[in-house]
C-alpha cells in the first residue's frame, strides 16, 4: 500500500506540472501554433541562431508574427505585428532579436512603411525617419528588404516605383541615400540580393542589375528577365537565377555570363517552366534548391521543389507543391518553402532525430523557455521525492 500511495504522489505531481509548463508557455505570449494551413506572405531566418521567423498576413485569426526554434517543427505566435500587413521581414545580422518590416505606402502624413522590433518582433515602433515622398505626396509601398552580414548597420530598402535606399539602422533609420541615384528610381524592386563582397543586386521589373557603388549596371547575359535569384553565401561569383518560362541559369563570373542548368527539372513541351524562388546552403556553394512553377497562360500552377548537390548538374526532386512558392530558405539541413497555403518542411533536418513525441499537446515542450524549464525541474525533484522519499514528509509539506 505504502508503494501505491508513492506511484501515485509520482503520477498526480507529474501531471500538475507538466500541465502548467505548458500553462506557463501560453500565458507569455508565445502559444504554438501550426503554419500548415496559413497565408504566409514572407519567410526569413536569423543567421546567428537560425530561428525561423514567418509573417501571416489576412483577416483570418492565424495573422501576425511567427517564430519557429527547432527548424519548422513547430511554430510560435510572437504577436500580432505592426498593426498592418507586411510585404518584407529581415533579421539584424548580428542581433537576432532586432527585427525589420516593409509595409505598403501611402499619404506620407499618414503612413509609415518601415518597421523595428527590439525583442523578436514581440512589439513594434516605426522609423523615425519615413522614406521621401514622390510628387503626389505618397511614400512607396517598401517591396523587399536585405541587411548585409559583412556591414551590420545597413539595411537595404526595396521599393515599388522609387527605387533602392540604404539606411545606417545603427542610426535607428535617421540617415539614409537613395542607392545608385537615379539610375534606378522608376523600377519595380522585387528582391534583393547582397554578395559577400557587399554588392547589392536587385531583382526589378526591368531586369537584373548590380551595384558597386556607383550607377545600376544591368546584367545582359540573361535570355529571360530574371524572376528570382540566389548569390552562393560562402562565393561571390556564383549566382543562380530564375526565369519565367526557361528554368534556371547560373553564374560562376558575377553574372557576366550564364549556363542553363534546368537538366532534369521536369520541363514539358509548349510549358514554361518558372523558377519562383531559389536558395543556396551558407558553406556549399554547389548545394541549392529551387522551386518551380508551371506557366499556364497567364496562371501559375504549383510544380515541385529540386535539390542538388552539385551546382545544378543534376537535381533531385524532393517533392510537389499544389501552391506557387514565394520564398525558400535552407535551415538546420533541411529545406523550407513558403506559399499561400503555409510553410513545408522538405528533405531531412537535424533536429528529426529527437524523440518524436506521442502525444502532441506535449510537443511544446521540446522547446522550453526559461520559466517552462524551471517548473519542469521542481517538477521532477517533487515526483522523485514522491518516489523515493518519505511519504509522511510529503504529506507535511506537499499539499495536492
Amino acid at each position: 500500500m505504502n508503494w501505491l500511495i508513492r506511484i501515485g504522489l509520482f503520477a498526480v505531481i507529474l501531471t500538475i506540472g507538466t500541465a502548467a509548463a505548458l500553462v506557463a508557455g501560453e500565458t507569455q505570449g508565445m502559444a504554438m501554433a501550426d503554419l500548415s494551413d496559413a497565408p504566409v506572405q514572407v519567410l526569413t531566418s536569423s543567421a546567428q541562431d537560425h530561428a525561423l521567423y514567418a509573417s501571416v498576413n489576412g483577416d483570418s485569426p492565424a495573422a501576425g508574427i511567427y517564430r519557429s526554434d527547432d527548424n519548422g517543427f513547430t511554430w510560435q505566435a510572437v504577436s500580432a505585428g505592426p498593426g498592418v500587413p507586411l510585404n518584407a521581414l529581415a533579421v539584424h545580422p548580428t542581433q537576432n532579436q532586432v527585427l525589420f518590416a516593409g509595409s505598403d505606402g501611402g499619404p506620407v502624413v499618414s503612413t509609415s512603411n518601415l518597421w523595428r522590433s527590439d525583442d523578436g518582433g514581440q512589439t513594434w515602433r516605426r522609423f523615425y525617419l519615413s522614406l521621401p515622398a514622390n510628387p503626389d505626396g505618397l511614400i512607396p509601398a517598401v517591396t523587399t528588404l536585405a541587411t548585409d552580414p559583412h556591414q551590420p548597420e545597413v539595411l537595404y530598402v526595396g521599393t515599388a516605383g522609387q527605387g533602392v535606399y540604404r539606411f545606417d539602422v545603427g542610426a535607428d533609420g535617421q540617415g539614409y541615400t537613395l542607392v545608385g541615384d537615379v539610375s534606378l528610381y522608376n523600377a519595380q524592386v522585387k528582391g534583393l540580393v547582397i554578395d559577400p563582397n557587399s554588392r547589392v543586386y536587385a531583382l526589378t521589373n526591368e531586369g537584373l542589375f548590380v551595384n558597386t557603388g556607383g550607377d545600376w549596371d544591368k546584367l545582359e547575359a540573361l535570355p529571360e528577365v530574371a524572376v528570382s535569384l540566389a548569390v552562393a553565401p560562402s562565393d561571390a561569383q556564383i549566382l543562380y537565377a530564375g526565369t519565367p518560362s526557361s528554368g534556371v541559369y547560373r553564374s560562376t563570373d558575377g553574372g557576366q555570363s550564364w549556363e542553363s542548368m534546368s537538366a532534369g527539372l521536369d520541363m514539358a513541351p509548349g510549358v514554361a517552366l518558372r523558377v519562383t524562388a531559389l536558395t543556396v546552403a551558407d558553406e556549399n556553394p554547389e548545394q541549392v534548391a529551387v522551386a518551380t512553377a508551371y506557366g499556364l497562360g497567364s496562371q501559375l500552377a504549383g510544380g515541385s521543389i529540386y535539390q542538388s548537390l552539385d551546382g545544378g548538374a543534376a537535381w533531385t526532386k524532393l517533392g510537389d507543391t499544389q501552391e506557387v512558392v514565394e520564398k525558400l530558405s535552407f535551415n538546420g539541413g533541411a529545406v523550407y518553402a513558403a506559399t499561400g497555403k503555409g510553410v513545408t518542411r522538405y528533405g531531412q533536418s537535424s533536429v528529426e532525430n529527437q524523440p518524436v513525441i506521442a502525444v502532441p499537446e506535449l510537443q511544446p515542450l521540446l522547446n522550453p523557455n526559461g520559466l517552462q524549464l524551471a517548473i519542469l525541474l521542481l517538477t521532477v525533484v517533487m515526483a522523485g521525492l514522491a518516489l523515493v522519499g518519505r511519504v509522511e514528509w510529503l504529506r507535511r509539506h506537499v499539499s495536492i
